[in-house]
């Protein structure tokens, strides 16, 4: 199954790209929708270790910068946020050019920040790998690292470029984290729909797969 959501908001529209195995062919879908020549990957390092190679590989054309912190929410911070951008800056990245945040909830947010301040804002690109990610943090242009005083105090919104959700990055997630990403599914499916919290139910990894695709599409 392949399919693209059109999201519209008041500062333009964007594509969610849903399919299986789409990191191999992320680079073409991304140049149907940036013109930049260069890219940083912000990743973390489990994640980096898992698929940075694959999503590098597919960017064939590109200029890249891989850059990675630490796995855990403690990467968003100030601290991680200069990191980001000073690698930006060493490697000549000006508004001409884009990010791709490679992760889950907190890479998605520290480089959607990023890229909100790094020249008042240049265009981001999101890869959730956990479900959270994939069915909540990386739509909607919510963007921020924590403060010492308190989380998610500093942010900004930066609608994505594009999203490319690929279910079969679930697959490496160990159960607690599915667990807590279904968790968050049933919990838009009491505030909203009804018919979706009767239908709940996934034991396999191919039927995670086939599940967030649905819950995306509804």
């Amino acid at each position: 199954m392949s399919v693209t959501i059109p999201v519209t908001t008041a500062n333009g529209s964007y594509p969610i790209h849903v399919a299986r195995n789409l990191l191999h062919s992320a680079g073409t879908v991304i140049g149907k929708t940036l013109s930049a020549k260069k890219i940083a990957i912000v990743t973390d390092a489990n994640v980096g270790d898992l698929y940075g190679a694959t999503l590098e590989k597919s960017l064939t054309g590109y200029e890249v910068t891989v850059i990675t912190v630490p796995a855990g929410e403690s990467s968003k911070s100030f601290e991680n946020a200069e990191k980001v951008c000073d690698e930006l800056i060493k490697n000549n990245f000006d508004r001409s050019s884009a990010v791709i945040a490679l992760g889950g909830g907190v890479v998605g947010d520290l480089a959607g920040f990023v890229a909100a301040v790094y020249f008042r804002g240049i265009p981001v690109v999101q890869i959730p790998t956990s479900v959270v990610a994939q069915v909540d943090s990386a739509i909607g242009g919510k963007t921020g690292i924590n403060s010492r005083l308190g989380k998610n105090l500093i942010g900004a919104f930066h609608q994505p470029s594009a999203v490319l959700v690929d279910s079969t990055l679930l697959k490496t997630l160990p159960p607690r984290e599915k667990n807590e990403g279904f968790a968050e599914i049933i919990k838009h499916a009491i505030i909203r729909d009804a018919e979706m919290l009767s239908s709940l139910q996934c034991e396999t990894d191919k039927e995670w797969e086939d599940f967030v695709i649905l819950i995306i599409l509804n």
